[in-house]
C-alpha cells in the first residue's frame, strides 16, 4: 500500500510541475513577443543570465558537482537544447502565440518516434492512429499552401524537432544527473556559443530601460520552465504527464488573446482540437498497457 501511495504521489507531481512548465513557457512567449524588436541571440544572451547566477549558488549550497556525471550527454543536451530555443524563440516572435505553440506540440509526434528508435521504448499499435491524427491537426495550423509566411512554421517544426530530442536526452540524463545540473549546462553552453555570436556580428544592441525589466523576466520564466519540466521527467513517466503539456495551446490562446487581441482562425482551432485529443487518447493507451 505504501509503494502504490508513493507512486501517485509522484504522479500528481509530475502533472503539477508539467503544467506548471505549460505556464512558464507561455509566459516566456508573452515577454519574447514583448522584446521582438530586439535581434534573437541578444534575447537568448540575457534570458541566460539569471539562471548563470541563480543556479550554481543553489549547487554548491547542495554540495552537487557542477560539472555532473554523463558529460557527454550533458553536452549534448546543452548543443540541442540551444537549437530548440533559437527556433522556439524566432516563431514566437513573428507568429501569432497560438499557432506557434500549437506547431510546437507535435514535438509528441517526434519523441513518439525517437524513443523507439533511441531508448526501445514498446510502441503499441493502436498508437499510430492517434500520432496520424496530431500529424493532420499540426497540418492545419500550419495550412501549407495556404498561407504565405511557410517558412515560420517550417522553423517551427524544427523546433518541435529539437524540442523531441530534448526531451529525450532529458529523459536519459534523469538516471545519472541532478535536475539543476542539467539546466546549468544549457544555460553556459548556450551563453557561451550565444556569447562568440555577438563578437562575431559586432552589432550589440544596448536594451533600452524598459527592455532591461521583460529580459529579466524572461530570465525567470524560462528558468521556471526549465526547472518545472525536469521535475515533471523526473517524478513521473513521460507518457503519463505529456498529456498534460497540451495545456500550454490553452493558456498561449488565452495570453495570445488578451495581449496581442489573436484570435486563432477556424484551422488552427480544429488542428489543436485535433493534437490535444490525440495526445489524450495516447495516454489512455498507454495507461492501460
Amino acid at each position: 500500500m505504501k509503494t502504490k501511495i508513493n507512486l501517485q504521489d509522484n504522479y500528481k507531481a509530475g502533472v503539477f510541475f508539467s503544467i506548471i512548465a505549460s505556464l512558464f513557457m507561455a509566459l516566456s512567449a508573452v515577454t519574447i513577443k514583448q522584446v521582438r524588436h530586439l535581434p534573437l541571440v541578444e534575447i537568448i544572451f540575457f534570458r541566460n543570465i539569471p539562471t548563470m547566477f541563480i543556479v550554481p549558488i543553489i549547487l554548491k549550497r547542495m554540495n552537487v558537482p557542477l560539472l555532473g556525471n554523463n558529460k557527454p550527454f550533458l553536452l549534448f543536451r546543452g548543443l540541442v537544447g540551444l537549437f530548440a530555443m533559437l527556433t522556439t524563440y524566432y516563431t514566437f516572435a513573428i507568429m501569432p502565440l497560438t499557432d506557434a505553440t500549437t506547431i510546437h506540440q507535435l514535438r509528441a509526434f517526434f519523441i513518439f518516434l525517437f524513443s523507439n528508435i533511441f531508448l526501445k521504448e514498446k510502441i503499441y499499435f493502436r498508437q499510430i492512429p492517434f500520432y496520424l491524427l496530431a500529424f493532420l491537426g499540426g497540418l492545419l495550423v500550419i495550412k501549407p499552401g495556404l498561407r504565405i509566411d511557410i517558412f515560420p512554421a517550417i522553423i517551427a517544426i524544427l523546433a518541435a524537432i529539437f524540442m523531441a530530442a530534448s526531451h529525450i536526452t532529458l529523459r536519459h540524463l534523469r538516471l545519472t544527473d541532478h535536475y539543476l545540473v542539467i539546466i546549468n549546462y544549457f544555460a553556459y553552453i548556450s551563453e557561451l556559443i550565444i556569447l562568440l555570436i555577438l563578437l562575431f556580428k559586432n552589432n550589440f544592441i544596448i536594451p533600452n530601460s524598459s527592455d532591461l525589466p521583460i529580459l529579466f523576466l524572461l530570465g525567470l520564466f524560462t528558468l521556471g520552465a526549465q526547472i518545472a519540466l525536469t521535475k515533471a521527467y523526473q517524478l513521473s513517466p513521460a507518457n503519463l504527464v505529456s498529456l498534460y503539456t497540451y495545456s500550454q495551446i490553452i493558456i498561449a490562446s488565452i495570453f495570445g488573446l488578451l495581449f496581442f487581441s489573436d484570435i486563432p482562425d477556424i484551422y488552427t482551432a480544429i488542428g489543436a482540437s485535433f493534437i490535444i485529443i490525440s495526445g489524450y487518447l495516447n495516454y489512455k493507451v498507454k495507461k492501460n498497457n
